[in-house]
């Protein structure tokens, strides 16, 4: 080795230089921070010395819940020194230039990352010294920047997951950034990139590994990306994820996953740029994407795990897309982790947090999330806030009212009061709608009076609030009474909401159950005229429900009158059918329905995606035993979707809806009213293929048929069952059980039955006859019925 005095100066000044700084005419000389790795000697140091507390292996695993905001004390607290050069690093003064003293308390008292906690690091890690330096470098940096109190264990995770990114320089992500700034303005704005220059280029070596990506992304890509060291990853993951951004999105998910799995992997940013990207702009086509057991929102959990998030300054939008999109362990765990490891959280990522909650019905976590907004104080959510009310009304929605040893009271309410939450008139009509709910008028009218004493103006919530529960509670008094308050005012009155509801209330007091002393044809009339205030009568034509010739009266108010809702016309189909007991009318009403569903009427098919009117035709149906085949053809239209349209002629999608319990029961009860036992029997049979649970309703339906067939042994087992069910005869079972000729022999039966439990407590057959053979001229079944029947059977067995 030459002994050369100007060569041994000159190794030593190389010693204390970056490597960018070693070429001739570069003598000046970097900050200390960023170049005492060069300096490390690992000999001296033992593992039991070296290891972090807490730490027992070299990644940054979850740990006891320990804040790390109020901590500190540290048995590797900075001198004042080393914080001052730090300082020269962050400020830009280590050229010679005279450093100004540091006065901040906030800074003075951050643990900063020492030159021995660096020496520990790149032993536990096996890290490069260079590496870790860079690392710290940039960590201290932010710690002084926001002023951070971080714990030991703090700070080796955010030195840990710092050096976890493939870009430990800002130059990476600077180049990034650019990038996909030009990526994402050109699909934007729907044209090529502008600026190519910014799109870094693949070569020779990336076109390798994008030929290797393409054709096997899980197995030879992943094999080789794990085999490239960190350099070469670093210089390949911008190439290829812009290509894939832009020419292959699907592909770029499996991208992800292989190139965030081993520890060194892309920053955390550059991964949400990614994933926002495809959300955004591809989320249609991934919706469904799946590779192996992965799907889009897998990918995200995976790729953006909560144990990699940074501690000091993550980034918040990243982190809501994530809380977005999580499952509902995700969310928890991220929550967890936050709170455990001191991870800066802002108003919105605080909200965000509160809003899936809500979501998934956890109320003390939601307050949790809650209760951070005063302690980030930041001016723009206050707990008086837009954004912060807005939330509290979703989160009002979950309230109820519990007793206590005070009284009854609100759950949720006074915590958020107690919280300062000012409520507002919005959060008031979420109270006085749960009030309502309780079935307590006082409560309602309490917190009505509450409304007013605040001087909170009423407006079309809090309007049709009060009517449902007028409506509700029967009261027609009270309804006209609101009407009237309506009528005084045009801008709630036009409201198609509130419109719905006194059209409803109109319904109900008037043509739902209609009085035998009214004239049905006055009441239908009556409903036709409301209709007319605000609706177009073409579709009503269109169906058949109104002579071709009807012209309507001249109206004051709307020039142009709107398209019915699917629940005004709901309304008047109803009103329809009381009034009008034709059977052969119902018939051609109903082909009329098909054949307007299948041809996507703008206003008639969106009524498939509710089983009301169904039922309303039905209804129609069982009133006639020549009604029973089409009851039959009703619900083979409701099982067999295929044949209708997605969308309307107008664009908008259609989601058909599937025989719901009530439809079963009111098919069920058409055979019964016609004295078809066999025939019921099958529907119960398909009842049971179809999966459909028995309610009340259903019980009773059944009962009342063996009743009326004097089939004893049936109506004792079936109100056996009803009661294991947990369902309690009511008085519709027992008018069902006044057809029984000989109700005595009923209770001798079910006492029969409590009698003869086997040991494992199911009932034994009973061997009671019928009293008469009152049904044997009713199994001569309408031979159409029954092929119809057998139709529907098998339009059940694909679905078993």
């Amino acid at each position: 080795m030459s002994s050369c005095p100007h060569q041994l100066v000159r190794s030593r000044l190389n010693g204390l230089l970056s490597p960018q700084c070693r070429s001739a005419g570069r003598w000046y000389r970097e900050s200390g921070t960023a170049n005492v790795g060069h300096r490390v000697c690992l000999s001296t140091y033992s593992a039991s010395a070296i290891l972090e507390p807490g730490v027992t292996h070299d990644t940054p695993d979850p740990v006891p819940y320990q804040h790390n905001r109020g901590s500190t004390s540290s048995s590797h607290s900075p001198t004042s020194e080393q914080s001052d050069q730090v300082a020269n690093d962050r400020y830009g003064m280590g050229h010679g230039q005279t450093k100004p003293p540091i006065q901040s308390r906030k800074s003075s008292q951050t643990p900063i990352i020492t030159n021995d906690k660096m020496k520990k690091v790149a032993y536990v890690r096996q890290a490069d010294p260079k590496l870790v330096a860079m690392a710290a470098e940039r960590v201290n940096r932010e710690i002084l920047n926001k002023g951070r109190h971080l714990t030991d264990r703090g700070l080796y995770l955010s030195l840990a997951m710092r050096m976890n990114s493939l870009y430990t320089r800002d130059l990476g992500l600077r180049q990034w950034k650019e990038a996909y700034g030009a990526i994402h303005k050109a699909k934007t704005y729907g044209r090529e990139v502008l600026h190519k220059a910014a799109l870094p280029k693949l070569r020779e070596d990336g076109e390798q590994l994008l030929a290797l990506l393409l054709n096997d992304c899980q197995g030879k890509f992943r094999e080789a990306w794990l085999a490239m060291n960190r350099a070469t990853r670093a210089w390949a993951w911008q190439r290829l994820a812009g290509w894939l951004l832009q020419n292959n999105p699907a592909m770029a998910l499996e991208f992800l996953l292989v190139t965030t799995e081993p520890r060194d992997k892309p920053d955390f940013t550059m991964v949400v740029d990614c994933l926002a990207y495809l959300e955004k702009f591809h989320y249609e086509e991934l919706r469904d994407w799946t590779k192996g057991v992965h799907t889009f929102e897998s990918v995200v959990a995976t790729c953006l795990d909560p144990k990699d998030w940074p501690i000091i300054s993550p980034p918040q939008k990243g982190i809501r897309f994530y809380i977005r999109r999580a499952g509902f362990l995700g969310v928890y765990e991220s929550f967890r982790l936050m709170n455990e490891r001191g991870i800066t959280m802002e108003a919105q990522t605080a909200l965000c947090y509160m809003y899936r909650f809500t979501q998934l019905n956890d109320v003390e976590y939601a307050l949790r999330a809650l209760e951070f907004i005063p302690k980030i104080n930041n001016p723009g959510f206050s707990m008086d806030s837009e954004g912060v009310l807005r939330h509290c009304c979703k989160l009002l929605t979950l309230d109820t009212v519990e007793d206590k040893a005070g009284g009854r009271n609100f759950r949720i309410l006074p915590r958020l009061l107690k919280m300062g939450v000012q409520p507002d008139r919005d959060m008031m009509n979420i109270v006085l709608a749960n009030a309502y709910k309780t079935g307590d008028p006082q409560l309602g009218a309490d917190m009505l009076q509450f409304m007013k004493n605040h001087h909170h103006d009423f407006d079309s919530y809090t309007y049709l609030t009060l009517l449902t529960d007028a409506v509700s509670r029967g009261d027609r008094g009270r309804v006209d009474e609101l009407v009237r308050e309506v009528e005084m005012q045009e801008d709630i009155r036009n409201n198609p909401y509130i419109f719905s509801k006194i059209f409803h209330a109109h319904f109900t007091f008037t043509a739902k159950h209609i009085d035998p002393e009214s004239d049905p044809a006055g009441v239908f009339y009556s409903m036709l005229d409301m209709y007319n205030k605000i609706h177009d009568i073409t579709p009503l034509k269109e169906l058949l429900l109104l002579p071709p010739h009807y012209t309507a009266p001249p109206t004051q108010g709307l020039e142009v009158k709107t398209p019915p809702s699917p629940v005004s016309l709901f309304l008047m189909i109803a009103t329809f059918f009381r009034c009008r007991n034709r059977i052969l009318q119902v018939h051609h009403m109903y082909d009329r329905f098909r054949e307007l569903v299948q041809q996507g009427h703008p206003s008639i098919a969106p009524l498939v995606e509710t089983d009301h009117v169904y039922n309303e035709f039905l209804i129609a149906f069982r009133k006639s035993s020549r009604g029973l085949r089409s009851s039959i053809r009703l619900v083979e239209d409701m099982l067999d979707a295929s044949a209708l349209p997605k969308e309307t002629t107008a664009g908008k999608p259609l989601k058909h809806v599937s025989p719901t319990p009530r439809t079963w029961t009111i098919l069920l009860s058409a055979f019964n009213y016609s004295r078809q036992p066999d025939a019921a029997e099958k529907v119960k049979e398909m009842m049971a293929k179809h999966g459909v649970e028995y309610n009340q309703v259903t019980w009773n339906t059944i009962i009342n048929g063996y009743a009326n067939a004097q089939d004893i042994p049936e109506t004792a087992n079936a109100i056996k069952k009803m009661e294991k069910d947990g369902f309690a005869i009511d008085h519709y079972t027992m008018k069902s059980l006044r057809y029984l000729r000989d109700p005595e022999r009923l209770w001798v039966a079910i006492e029969e039955m409590d009698e003869g439990l086997d040991s494992d407590g199911t009932h034994k057959l009973l061997t009671l006859e019928p009293a008469s053979d009152v049904h044997t001229d009713q199994k001569e079944q309408d031979e159409l019925i029954d092929n119809g029947l057998e139709k529907l059977e098998s339009k059940l067995k694909p679905k078993m």
